[in-house]
């Protein structure tokens, strides 16, 4: 025993470094556990979705693109500059730059040029302080932000009937495991009473059918509640294997419905809350805009303009050098009615060196300047035909906000039925239940006295075991049918009473 006691005390600080790694370890291990399985709240669960969906990424990249488009209209009514450069070998028969006469000379060219446009008055970009282009841009981009927001709507509400399945679910399984309990100790009472003589041993048969159907219950409503949190997961893009469980507020029905207004106030807040109402009047007053446009291509712009130009081509020559030479040249000539022939020196430059580069565009550096005029005329009738096709755009667009409305009416209309619909189906529910409840007890005393029979017993909990999960079904919908009431009057969704 010394020498085992010597030996721990010489590896005691050994152990201890191995007790701290084992330790610091569990704790990592238990962190990275509980971060995989943190609880999400509905509103977490919204964001996550708004924030991650395919579907709000591409409305997003729509509004970026209206912003865009918007930035470039707003610039159309700035000076426009280009600069241009031409290069060019020309061989054969050609025009020769420095005489502009054809011959059989190869040369090579190069030309510069810069030019540049100033929009003076046209009726679509210049016909007030901020353009109909602009004007019609921004309404794009408005209608662009609105659809948007109809996205996040649309994804929060899908995302919150999901989670309210998934409570849906996992009562019905409490409730289903609760049944399964209950259902056990039943038959365990029929046990001892089959023991002790007050029942025959078939008795046991229906407690027994009825245990077998709690468990198969308590099976389906555990398939029921993967299969939400899988629905939950699709809807927030999460990978496969991350786990995570939903925060599970009490929600309770309240005796007194909530005051909510009737259809008109409710639909009223609701053409201001909902975005794609406001999508559609945005689209009205771009086509709008539109038929400005359209019409202002039938008055007359004007443009100004300007540009400066400048070239090289090897075949000019700098005359002022090279070698002199003289050419006696013969020549006929009439002197007093009498032919003479006369010797003439004429003068010569050969060999004269091509002109540099930038002597030559010095030289040839040339401006200009002026206005330019547009008068349309006649052009096959194409501009009249756009602005009566703008028109019909209009019209569609005023058509397509006047059935947006009526839906939202219809679609608010609904939702209040329903949500009236909701609450008394949840109260009759629980009447059934409670009465059915009050049933079943009495028939538990009866089968203690002997007065009853395990199929009436069983026949009596199964009816019980539908009443409550009508109870539990209806209170959800209800729940829900009053988060769809709030989302139309542009409340945010969540759950109180966490």
């Amino acid at each position: 025993m010394r020498v085992m006691l010597c030996y721990d005390i010489k590896n005691m600080k050994s152990q201890k470094s191995i007790l701290k790694i084992i330790t610091v370890g569990f704790v990592l291990l238990f962190l990275q556990v509980s971060k995989a399985q943190e609880v999400w709240s509905l509103e977490k669960c919204i964001a996550h979705a708004q924030s991650n969906s395919r579907s709000v990424a591409q409305s997003k990249n729509a509004v970026r693109d209206a912003e865009f488009v918007k930035k470039g209209n707003k610039y159309q009514a700035l000076p426009t500059v280009n600069g241009n450069s031409t290069y060019a070998f020309n061989f054969g028969r050609s025009v020769n730059p420095s005489t502009y006469q054809y011959d059989n000379t190869s040369t090579n060219y190069n030309s510069w040029g810069l030019n540049m446009g100033v929009p003076i008055f046209n009726a679509a970009k210049s016909g007030g302080r901020i353009s109909d282009y602009a004007k019609q841009s921004d309404s794009d981009l408005k209608a662009a932000q609105a659809d948007l927001q109809q996205t996040q709507n649309t994804i929060g509400l899908q995302v919150a009937q999901a989670y309210l399945q998934i409570l849906l679910n996992d009562e019905q399984l409490a409730n289903a495991k609760r049944r399964a309990e209950q259902d056990l100790t039943t038959l365990d009472k029929i046990e001892k009473q089959i023991k002790a003589g007050s029942l025959p041993a078939t008795s046991r048969l229906d407690a027994q059918v009825t245990v077998a159907k709690s468990e198969q219950q308590t099976v389906i409503a555990e398939n029921n509640v993967a299969l939400g949190y899988l629905n939950l997961r699709n809807l927030l893009e999460l990978p496969t294997d991350m786990v995570f469980n939903i925060e599970k507020p009490i929600l309770e029905v309240p005796d007194q419905m909530p005051i909510i207004g009737n259809l008109g106030s409710v639909y009223t807040e609701a053409l201001v809350a909902q975005p794609n109402i406001k999508a559609a009047e945005m689209r009205i007053k771009s086509a709008e805009f539109g038929l400005k446009i359209s019409q202002s291509a039938l008055l007359p712009s004007l443009n100004g303009f300007g540009s400066l130009a400048s070239n090289y081509s090897n075949a000019i020559k700098d005359f002022t050098k090279g070698t002199v030479t003289s050419t006696d040249v013969k020549q006929t000539v009439v002197i007093n009615n009498v032919s003479t022939d006369v010797i003439f020196k004429q003068a010569g430059i050969i060999n004269s060196p091509t002109t540099p580069y930038f002597d030559q565009f010095s030289n040839n550096f040339g401006q200009s300047v002026g206005l330019r005029l547009s008068i349309p005329i006649l052009n096959g009738f194409s501009q009249q035909i756009a602005v009566q096709r703008q028109k019909l755009v209009i019209d569609n667009q005023t058509i397509a906000f006047d059935k947006a409305k009526l839906q939202l009416r219809s679609d608010v209309q609904t939702s209040l039925t329903n949500l009236i619909a909701a609450k008394k189906q949840y109260a009759v529910a629980v009447k059934v239940f409670s009465a059915q409840k009050l049933a079943y007890e009495a028939l538990e005393k009866k089968l203690a006295i002997g007065a009853s029979n395990t199929f009436e017993i069983s026949q009596s909990k199964s009816t019980l075991d539908t009443a409550e999960r009508d109870v539990t079904v209806a209170k959800f919908d209800y729940l829900f049918k009053q988060k769809i009431v709030e989302f139309y009057e542009g409340k945010q969704l969540t759950l109180g009473n966490k």
